[in-house]
């Protein structure tokens, strides 16, 4: 009787094993979902370096491919000014003579805009820039 109680007792703890994995695993409805290292390139690390100066972003348009991961350098040379990359969520703010860094994965292709999302003087609107991600 022990035997058959360790083979009832091995065959469930299988079994619950194998359902504890494939639950772990990304499902869409037919498929395992594969992993975002296992689904996409990772890309190149890609550097900028994006000066806010008399109301302008210099340079104003970067381009990268799509998986890149891309750092930031902001400066803000003469006064306060910000970088507003909406599609990425993403606000820097920095003050005169003041410089933010940061990082993010350009994981959607198209143009996205960015600019200066402070108020303190009505020209900041007028900076803008575009991201392209091939």
């Amino acid at each position: 009787m022990r035997a058959r109680q360790w083979a009832v007792f091995s065959t469930l703890a299988a079994s619950v094993l194998w359902l504890v994995s494939a639950a772990a695993q990304p499902f869409d409805g037919l498929r395992a979902v594969p992993s975002a290292a296992e689904g996409q390139d990772q890309g190149a690390a890609r550097e900028f370096t994006i000066s806010g100066s008399h109301y302008a972003f210099a340079p104003a348009n970067i381009t990268v491919d799509r998986n890149d991961l891309v750092k930031i350098t902001f400066t803000a040379a003469d006064m306060a000014h910000s970088f507003a990359l909406d599609d990425y969520r993403i606000v820097k703010r920095a003050g005169a003579g003041q410089t933010v860094t940061f990082e993010f994965r350009a994981d959607r292709s198209g143009k996205f805009p960015f600019y200066c999302n402070l108020s303190q003087d009505a020209k900041c609107k007028d900076m803008k820039g575009t991201l392209t991600v091939r």
